[in-house]
């Protein structure tokens, strides 16, 4: 049976994951059996401990009935006719105490001792000594091993020299001998644990032994490490089950979350803004693009409502078209471009929703330049049929006329009627140069030249042309210094730009006035300008007046007409030749038109 490559990567990490418990488990198993024996030495301690207590209350009664035997009367005769030595031998049961008088000195060689001296009636001298010996052999082992109790598989026992006297018999203590500290021996070819205290000067140098065999404290030792090992064992095995259970929802989760990731990605790429609209109206989603076309952040939009964040939205959602899956909406006619007010400015946008099971999903584009210009494209359309519908009316009724009455016509009238055909037929004529120059500036074919030219004459020229087509009520001044530098440009559309801006006073000024043409010097720059005293410019429109299409009067109510294109030409003549250009003004007070053009070389002033 072969196995898959995520199969074996799933039981690499499974066994990666199971080495290292492993290893804990058996540190803690070995902690287990340590402690255990730890506790064994504790044990031992503690029974010793309070088998030397019990020893020396045996000790303190044997000085107490030595004591009370010199005391007695009898014995103070015994002692003065007979033996000066009267040994008593104390033998402890499990209730009291108990000895015999030994009529001779059989004092064993295992025994704690305790004597009292004997005084004669007067004081004045030793007549004898009392000596009571407790026997260091088995019965009394038997007796400190139930007085008091100690553990069930330990002992005690009398260590002195090489033997060792234990309940049932007398061993032979190999070359380790007990020690206070807990220690291994062996004793009759048995390994044991021990812990010795010395009993004191009265044993000459017998030492009390707790003990345990070695193998019952390795034996609990090992139960508790294999118990230790076999709980952990069986909790690795039960990690692994659920780690091999889970392990296809772990990854699926983790491919859910790179798609995630990824989606995410994506949304924060692409160019089209995007949003989510949960089945509660709040907006869950809102991408980059989202936030750079409408200029609301992703933390101010979502997790709220979208009636609260998007002005108008319940009746802006309404007119969205919304597919059920993904691909009903076929292509880009199928969204509907809504107007949305977002502080204080107009943004139009092309969106399209489609249903997912969390919400709705948005995708829409800013569309607000394209609607300027459909916009300024029908303004234009119409002013351009406007501006052709007069003078072609005028060609045609001249020339109706010059065909049907030629003949019948005073030869002034015929004269005005073929100067009013050159004059309409110039004035088509320049229309078309308008339309035609801005689709070069557009596609950016214009050819324009940089070379020196005197802006003084220009300036002149311009003026003498203008004074050629204004009325009586109207006045054309210059205002020049009595030294220019040569300016670096382009000497016909410089002229062309001047003409513009002087035809636009002309045509701005109604009601006639002055309109004055300058120019001077400074800064590296020539600053021509142009100053009428017509109707000005609202201060609202000063920008926008250079864009294409523009006009201050779409409807032609102040019968003042115009293509919309002049100003838009001479901003991208003059950006063409590295100058710039900007208007000033007043409602009703005039308006000064001003473009600046690099100098060719610097002013030397007369002395």
């Amino acid at each position: 049976m072969s196995i898959r490559p995520g199969g074996v990567r799933l039981i690499a990490a499974l066994l990666l994951l199971a080495a290292p418990l492993v290893v804990a488990a058996w540190s803690l198993s070995g902690y287990s059996a340590q402690r255990e024996r730890n506790s064994a030495d504790t044990q031992l301690a503690n029974s010793l401990n309070r088998a030397s207590g019990t020893y020396r209350d045996l000790l303190s009664n044997a000085d107490s009935l030595a004591r009370t035997l010199a005391n007695r009367p009898r014995y103070q005769r015994e002692l003065r006719h007979g033996p000066h030595v009267l040994y008593w031998s104390l033998r402890p049961n499990t209730l009291h105490p108990h000895g015999q008088l030994l009529p001779s000195k059989t004092l064993p060689a295992a025994a704690a001792v305790q004597s009292v001296d004997v005084q004669s009636a007067d004081g004045r001298k030793k007549i004898g000594q009392v000596v009571v010996f407790v026997p260091l052999d088995g019965s009394s082992v038997v007796w400190l091993e139930q007085h008091p109790l100690i553990g069930s598989r330990q002992e005690l026992g009398f260590a002195r020299g090489r033997s060792l006297v234990r309940a049932e018999r007398a061993v032979q203590i190999g070359a380790q001998k007990p020690v206070r500290m807990p220690s291994d021996i062996r004793a009759g070819g048995v390994g044991y644990r021990t812990v010795a205290v010395r009993l004191g000067p009265a044993a000459h140098g017998t030492r009390l032994v707790a003990l345990e065999r070695s193998s019952s404290i390795e034996a609990k030792a090992n139960s508790a490490r294999w118990r230790v090992m076999g709980l952990g064992l069986a909790l690795i095995a039960a990690l692994l089950a659920l780690a091999y259970a889970v392990s296809p929802s772990i990854a699926q989760s983790r491919v859910s979350r790179q798609e995630r990731e990824r989606a995410e990605r994506v949304l924060a790429h692409v160019g089209d803004g995007v949003f989510l609209v949960d089945r509660d109206g709040v907006i869950r989603l809102w991408n980059t693009a989202a936030e750079a076309i409408t200029g609301l952040r992703s933390d101010a939009v979502c997790d709220h409502a979208a009636e609260e964040t998007l002005p108008g939205w319940s009746t802006i959602a309404d007119r969205i078209p919304v597919a059920r899956r993904p691909g009903d909406v076929d292509d880009a006619s199928s969204a509907e471009t809504v107007p949305l007010e977002i502080e204080g400015r107009e943004v139009w946008l092309s969106i399209v929703g489609v249903t997912l099971a969390d919400g709705i999903v948005y995708a829409f584009r800013d569309v607000t330049r394209e609607r300027r210009l459909e916009e300024l494209r029908a303004q234009f359309v119409a002013t351009i049929s406007h501006e052709l519908r007069t003078p072609l009316a005028s060609l045609h009724g001249a020339a109706v006329t010059l065909l049907e009455r030629e003949h019948d016509l005073h030869e002034q009238t015929r004269h005005d009627l073929l100067d009013m055909i050159a004059v309409q037929s110039r004035r088509l004529a320049d229309l078309v140069e308008e339309i035609l120059l801005t689709g070069q500036l557009d596609s950016g074919s214009l050819r324009v030249v940089t070379e020196p030219f005197d802006p003084e004459e220009l300036v002149w020229t311009a003026a003498a042309a203008a004074r050629l087509r204004v009325s009586d009520d109207t006045t054309i001044d210059v205002s020049i210094p009595a030294v220019l530098p040569k300016v670096a440009g382009d000497p016909e559309r410089t002229r062309q730009v001047l003409t513009n801006l002087v035809d636009n006073a002309i045509k701005y000024s109604p009601e006639g006035g002055r309109i004055e043409l300058g120019v001077e010097a400074g800064g590296g720059y020539a600053r021509f300008t142009v100053s009428d005293e017509g109707l000005g410019i609202p201060l609202g429109e000063q920008q926008r007046i250079f864009e294409k299409f523009y006009r201050l009067d779409p409807d032609h109510r102040r019968g003042i007409g115009g293509s919309g294109l002049g100003l838009y030409i001479c901003r991208e003549l003059v950006r063409s030749m590295n100058g710039r250009i900007w208007v000033e003004s007043d409602p009703d007070k005039g308006a000064t038109f001003t473009f600046e053009l690099p100098l060719a070389e610097r002013v030397t002033a007369p002395a």
